[in-house]
């Protein structure tokens, strides 16, 4: 993994600079180190000669093995004798072939495809090879070893993933390049090349060192040793957790590669929470893969400003202290420290020492195992509530881990243990809330207002702010989310930017916007303009847009927003491709394939777009969205029967489909059928009676059958 460079400006012993050139120009199907354009004395290794108890505490950590080329020695194991994984969907093969490993796929009657195998990410409590598919495309395989119990298993069982898929193992979802290197590399760019389809990777060496999280390792390196050095510039704590956070969150990334240790989190990525439903339980329980930093943010000890330093080595990873005995957290909760509530463990769990009910993470960081075999501790600290479970199904740490007791034995102890002090806590109103947002319910735009005018965690404000566009032209909710962009929080500005930018009369302020100082700020304000197709009225702010969806090509939204950009700069030829290489991110989609027919018919390609429909409707042939864009086209091209056809299978499958009904009459008229227009017309007339098209046909309607058509039918 390491490339053995000189150090501090000292060489290894016995490294020669012909061996260094060697070592620089080797070339592997999967290099540990393939970075030519940079220094390559910023590895790992430069630093073990003047720092050897760091590297040392470091080496066998999980950043240091999170990712590394495929090494015989330590992975044939896997491998002999052949082992064979059976899924619903695939056969998994996996053998040695002499010293390269293999991956061989089985499905029905295909022929088997053969996959050699160059890389590995992570070392427990699994293991993800990486197999090369052409275009500098590296995946990540769906079936992974678990090291402990020497068997394979499917990452995804119980989750059908189907070849063309974005979720399959080839598919863009489990694309290395993309989705995983980032975290798993020491300074990688992805360079992908839109115009190729191809990426064009870079990194400085495989697994996370150094670099990735020390600033000024260039001038430290230049430097070390010289009179006068006093080594590079220690970073503040926030900015220590604002590093680890650029890989231990869900977020998107908004520019291409650059941020740097150091750096703002928010100049460079937008924070997912839970105004994005899926991702979080509505208490703030993790549930899908959050990856730590918005759970902890969200919580009261990151408000209280404590830092993953306060409880992580940042070389072995491991805590400061064991959690086995509660030392970790009573390091602050039996004295107070940093505000911290004091706690008396044994009157508070009201569970005996040494007991599982006795652990403080074992109640406030229950775990949620992903991929199978990989149990991650949730970091919002929430306390553990029954009355959650039988409301709203959040899942609770008693039952738990008292997986022989109902719910009800769970709720009657915590109210006789803990009562209204459990019943008031902020978590069961947020709860109750986000559990209604999520459903759809409507009158939710008050009840959001008062939380968050009262909330003084900004990440939890910005969730409600998030979910206010629902609600947005409410007079009270549309004041709040214009004060909104005042806020102190470039994470709440941004959300309120999300929430109103549907609303008319909002350019003034996303025009202003566009000029924040913060990044995922003006992100937000560039994106709603692109949404309603508007030019940026802001120079660099339309050369940031555009790098980012430069950087976001490979991903079907990126592939989308950007055709559209070119489109409508005039490029009808990049447009075109770009659609294709979206619509081939995930050709299994139907709304992908509709998404893509849009922009073909935009192009004015009608015959590829009337194919992208087809398939849509091949793909989902009860969902009435498919079978209305169609009918939109044929009656673009006047055809006219088969328009009708298809808007009366609309109205068939989805009866409140409101704009379905009025194409339908309209398209009964051009087909002077009166009486039917006039039925299909009345349907939606509560819904459209102000609306011009529709006042205007409905009155032709009329006059038609004043003047001698059919009675109307009953209606359909």
């Amino acid at each position: 993994m390491l490339l053995v460079l000189g150090g501090c400006g000292k060489k290894p012993a016995g490294e020669t600079d012909a061996g260094r050139k060697a070592a620089e120009q080797a070339t592997t199907a999967f290099p540990a180190t393939f970075f030519p354009r940079r220094h390559a004395e910023l590895s790992a290794a430069a630093c073990r000669e003047c720092h050897e108890e760091s590297f040392a505490a470091w080496e066998n950590s999980h950043h240091h093995l999170a990712n590394r080329p495929v090494d015989l020695a330590v992975d044939a194991a896997a491998f002999e004798p052949t082992r064979e994984v059976v899924g619903p969907v695939e056969t998994f093969v996996l053998e040695k072939n002499g010293d390269q490993l293999e991956l061989v796929t089985r499905r029905g009657a295909d022929k088997p495809r053969r996959y050699n195998l160059e890389g590995v990410i992570a070392v427990d409590p699994l293991r993800q090879y990486l197999a090369q598919l052409p275009g500098g495309r590296w995946q990540a395989t769906s079936v992974a070893y678990d090291p402990k119990e020497d068997e394979w298993f499917e990452v995804f069982a119980g989750d059908e993933r189907l070849p063309g898929e974005w979720g399959h193992w080839a598919g863009q979802g489990m694309n290395w390049n993309a989705n995983c290197a980032w975290c798993h590399m020491t300074d990688y760019h992805k360079n992908f090349k839109a115009e190729s389809d191809s990426y064009h990777s870079t990194w400085l060496e495989q697994g996370v060192s150094c670099v990735q999280c020390h600033q000024g390792m260039e001038q430290h390196v230049a430097n070390a040793g010289k009179p006068g050095y006093a080594g590079p510039k220690t970073m503040s704590p926030l900015r220590i957790m604002e590093n680890c956070a650029s890989c231990h969150s869900r977020r998107d990334e908004l520019v291409d590669d650059s941020f740097r240790p150091g750096d703002i989190y928010n100049q460079f990525y937008s924070l997912s929470l839970p105004d994005q439903p899926g991702l979080y339980y509505p208490d703030g329980q993790i549930r899908d893969e959050v990856f730590v930093y918005g759970s902890f943010m969200m919580s009261s000890m990151g408000h209280a400003g404590i830092t993953c330093m306060d409880c992580h080595d940042p070389h072995t990873n491991a805590n400061i202290l064991p959690i086995a005995n509660n030392s970790l957290c009573m390091r602050c909760h039996s004295n107070g420290l940093d505000g911290a509530t004091i706690i008396e463990p044994l009157a508070h769990s009201h569970h005996p020492a040494g007991s599982t009910g006795n652990l403080c993470v074992e109640c406030h960081m229950p775990h949620t195992t992903y991929m199978q075999r990989d149990p991650r501790r949730d970091h919002g600290f929430l306390s553990p509530d029954p009355f959650l479970t039988q409301e709203y199904g959040i899942p609770n740490a008693c039952n738990n881990c008292h997986t022989d007791q109902t719910n009800d034995w769970a709720l009657e102890w915590a109210v006789r243990w803990y009562g209204d002090k459990l019943a008031q806590k902020p978590q069961r109103e947020r709860a109750r809330v986000l559990a209604a947002v999520y459903a759809d319910e409507p009158g939710m735009g008050e009840p959001l207002l008062e939380l968050a005018d009262k909330e003084t965690n900004a990440y939890w404000r910005a969730t409600f702010t998030g979910l206010m566009a629902p609600y947005a032209g409410e007079e009270a909710v549309r004041e709040y989310l214009n004060q909104a962009l005042e806020d102190n929080s470039s994470v709440v500005r941004a959300r309120a930017i999300r929430s109103m930018a549907s609303l008319p009369d909002t350019t003034p302020a996303l025009t202003r916007m566009l000029k924040d100082p913060s990044r995922n700020v003006r992100i937000e304000a560039e994106r709603a303009f692109a949404a309603r197709q508007q030019p940026i009225p802001n120079e660099k702010a339309a050369a940031e847009w555009r790098n980012y969806l430069e950087f976001h090509a490979d991903r079907v939204d990126g592939a989308f927003m950007l055709a559209d950009t070119v489109m409508r700069e005039g490029d009808t030829r990049q447009a075109a491709q770009l659609t294709r290489q979206a619509v081939a991110l995930d050709p299994a989609s139907p709304e992908v394939q509709r998404q893509g027919a849009i922009l073909f018919s935009m192009l004015g390609d009608l015959p590829e777009a009337e194919q992208h429909l087809l398939k849509a409707l091949e793909l989902a042939p009860q969902e009435a969205i498919y079978h209305y864009s169609l009918a939109l086209l044929y009656a673009e091209q006047n055809r006219l029967d088969e328009s009708v056809t298809l808007l009366e299978n609309t109205v068939q499958l989805d009866p409140a489909f409101t704009r379905a009904w009025y194409n339908l009459g309209l398209a009964y008229t051009k087909q002077q059928r009166w009486a039917e227009a006039r039925a299909a017309l009345d349907r939606v007339a509560a819904e459209l009676s102000t609306d011009p098209g529709w006042l205007q046909t409905r009155a032709i309607v009329e006059r038609q059958l004043r003047q001698g058509a059919t009675p109307a039918p009953q209606q359909p």
